[in-house]
């Protein structure tokens, strides 16, 4: 009885106040206030004063009453005050792999003289449906607490969880706040238009990069065997071949180190999701490219990216890597 109420009550809220997307200033009709339990107490505890004194004459119980009632009135108004006229901006989400958290960030601006204290950010998540019920609930996800100065503002992160990859976007958010005594909660909700792309989740163990286009295959993390210029070394990372490590000087130190060979510049791959084995599904083969992107990356080799629905010439750098991880996170789930 009480989630079909709360979820009626949700549904005339975004009814009747339905919040724009992205910023968001929260004026007075979008803010909503309610006793907490500790309100709801305090007021069964003043009416039990109250009718008390009615009936044994005690003045000083009917003083304690209009005492308690008058802390809960302003502190109503302190608490509708503290979250009123709040702006609510967006400030971007970095893309993260699968598995990984989402941070969506936001800027809570306080134009006002008057510092604001306790305010808390949380995502509104959909919670599956109860067997045998017909309505839908809400969860209220774990957020962040800010507090914002007068005439200032403060920058707030919230986490997301993801499980696979794609578009996603960023949920509803409800910011409230409880201050100053916790007796009453206002809160309010924002529809941000953030999205964060989730990459695919790097192959563990992934084999050596391709071959490349002069027909010579590049080496795993950028290193090659041999007779080749040498060009310097670098940290030791999981899965680069033992044969690079540099003994000697890891004799000497207590660092890994591998050694780079001048010959991987004019290096030059081609990732191919359709020349990967065809045993593998569809995510396993993007789960290999991602691994192979950054190891290209890291590696500083020259790149490119042959999908489906797109294709992708050679470079490197971080547009270039970002360009090919979201090609990569938004391929359509169709076998190729």
């Amino acid at each position: 009885m009480v989630g079909m109420v709360a979820a009626r009550f949700r549904r005339w809220t975004l009814r009747s106040h339905a919040e724009p997307s992205g910023d968001l200033t929260l004026e007075r009709r979008r803010v909503f206030i309610l006793p907490t339990r500790a309100g709801l107490l305090l007021g069964a505890v003043t009416l039990s004063i109250w009718f008390t004194s009615l009936n044994f004459g005690l003045q000083l119980g009917f003083l304690l009453a209009f005492l308690a009632a008058s802390v809960a009135v302003v502190a109503m108004y302190e608490t509708h005050r503290n979250l009123v006229y709040l702006g609510v901006r967006e400030l971007r989400c970095a893309g993260v792999h699968a598995g990984e958290v989402a941070d969506f960030d936001f800027v809570v601006e306080n134009a006002g003289s008057r510092p604001r204290y306790a305010i808390h950010l949380s995502y509104i998540l959909p919670r599956r449906r109860r067997h045998g019920t017909g309505h839908d609930l809400e969860n209220e996800a774990p957020g962040a607490w800010v507090d914002v100065p007068a005439s200032s503002t403060a920058r707030v992160s919230i986490g997301l969880p993801t499980r696979r990859r794609g578009a996603r976007d960023c949920p509803r958010v409800r910011i409230a706040t409880r201050f100053p005594f916790g007796l009453w909660e206002a809160w309010a909700y924002a529809s941000p238009s953030l999205r964060a792309i989730v990459y695919p989740v790097p192959e563990d163990n992934a084999p050596p990069l391709p071959q490349g286009g002069d027909g010579e295959r590049a080496s795993v993390q950028g290193v090659t065997a041999g007779t080749d210029d040498f060009g310097g070394v670098r940290p030791y990372h999981p899965g680069d071949p033992l044969r690079a490590v540099a003994w000697r000087l890891a004799a000497r130190s207590d660092e890994l180190c591998v050694k780079i060979f001048e010959s991987t510049a004019g290096e030059q791959v081609e990732l191919d999701l359709a020349a990967l084995p065809r045993s593998l599904t569809l995510e396993a083969r993007l789960s290999r490219i991602t691994r192979w992107v950054l190891v290209a990356e890291r590696a500083g080799v020259r790149y490119g990216l042959v999908l489906p629905h797109l294709r992708i010439a050679p470079g490197n750098g971080p547009d270039h890597r970002q360009r090919c991880l979201e090609a990569l996170a938004l391929c359509p789930a169709v076998d190729a």
